[in-house]
């Protein structure tokens, strides 16, 4: 049996001429804007709680040479200083030494209020129960949790915890 064509190729539309080249951007622009987007998020949110605690689940840095991509760098640098405990967490162990560093920074800051930063290495989904059965999250506290869109591997019921239904 012979092969068929399933159309007339003489019906066919004519090719579309090539395309331009287009550079690539040296740095991935929704990251910066994204950082932008959660540092004033935060600030209104600091406005309106007079307090919280900020929970990251992929804290490290996604770009070394552009710190105003960095989300928890951003927030723990921020004015008003009403955030007092932050939880950043990192699977790779190569990024730990920047988060250390950071919390160091934050440490050393003679503003005041006094903060606590704590960093954790490891999977997310495993990290928040350590987080949340530590009970340092008061169930009227105010929390924010960012969970980074550079994976979606989060458990869906780990996802929808919160302090008070963690107890």
């Amino acid at each position: 049996m012979e092969n068929q064509p399933l159309f007339d190729p003489s019906e066919l539309p004519p090719a579309s001429p090539a395309q331009p080249g287009v550079k690539a951007l040296p740095y991935p622009l929704w990251t910066e804007h994204k950082a932008t987007l959660i540092f004033r998020y935060l600030r209104y949110f600091v406005y309106i709680t007079k307090h919280g605690t900020y929970i990251d689940g992929f804290a490290g840095q996604q770009n070394e040479q552009h710190d105003n991509m960095w989300a928890a760098k951003l927030v723990i640098e921020s004015e008003p200083r009403r955030l007092r405990h932050f939880h950043l967490v990192e699977i790779e162990k190569k990024k730990i030494p920047d988060l250390e560093a950071l919390k160091s920074a934050s440490d050393a800051s003679r503003n005041r209020p006094k903060r606590t930063v704590d960093v954790y290495q490891g999977d997310f989904n495993i990290e928040i129960d350590r987080i949340l059965s530590a009970n340092t999250i008061k169930p009227k506290e105010a929390t924010f949790c960012l969970l980074d869109q550079r994976t979606l591997n989060v458990t869906g019921s780990r996802s929808r915890r919160s302090p008070a239904t963690s107890r």
